[in-house]
């Protein structure tokens, strides 16, 4: 049972490094994609706005072993990734709101390839209900409560409007949902205890507007 423990007390990761683990893949799976079977580790480190160092770091905390000058091989990298979601505690989760946002993280698989394992999709919308989106039937929002009872599940993930998002946060909530990935427009309301990520699309879209501006004008700037 010790060695148990701290196996799994070895396997706990900072926000920082399992951010970066993410990334790694996504990155890797980019260089497979374009036909390359390296990736180096000052190329991972430019997408990461990191130092190389780090990313070598972090790929001997995987068990993969590059090649000086030429990097690491990607197969062996996406493998170790693999591995990696499988060792950790598969997360049960939940998602409400099936509209354009919600369709596209059901079908993409992000929360799967990152160990998540998404139990049901829900929505008010009579004429969804009973489709499928994915490997998904879409239920009734009645049912949701009854879901995350049965699962376990402790993510939940809204993609609603603004205006029905703190209403579905308070019943995840209350049913035992303890983290919450929020797609709407809002800063919702949560009991302690249940800790939110928001993503603010608006706010994103503010930002890249400033960074085009901040572009414009260094290109009028004069030599």
């Amino acid at each position: 049972m010790a060695d148990t423990v701290q196996a799994r007390a070895q396997r706990k990761l900072s926000r920082a490094l399992a951010g970066r683990l993410a990334r790694y893949r996504e990155i890797v799976d980019a260089a497979r994609n374009a036909g390359k079977t390296y990736v180096s580790s000052d190329a991972c480190g430019r997408e990461l706005h990191v130092d190389g160092t780090l990313v070598r770091k972090d790929m001997a905390c995987l068990g993969v072993i590059g090649k000086p000058h030429v990097g690491y091989p990607v197969a062996e990298v996406i493998t170790a990734l693999e591995r990696h979601v499988d060792e950790q505690t598969q997360r049960a989760a939940v998602l409400v709101g099936v509209g354009n946002m919600g369709v596209a993280l059901v079908r993409s698989g992000t929360l799967e390839r990152h160990g998540v394992h998404l139990e049901a999709v829900f929505d008010r919308d009579s004429t969804k209900i009973g489709q499928e989106v994915g490997r998904h039937r879409i239920e009734t929002i009645d049912q949701l409560e009854d879901v995350i009872n049965k699962t376990g599940a402790k993510l939940g993930v809204v993609t609603v409007p603004a205006e029905n998002a703190q209403a579905v946060i308070d019943r995840m909530a209350a049913a035992g949902i303890r983290v919450i990935w929020n797609f709407a427009p809002i800063r919702p309301q949560t009991p302690p205890g249940v800790r939110v990520l928001n993503e603010h699309l608006a706010e994103s879209v503010g930002r890249l507007s400033r960074y085009l501006d901040e572009a414009d004008t260094k290109v009028l700037q004069p030599c």
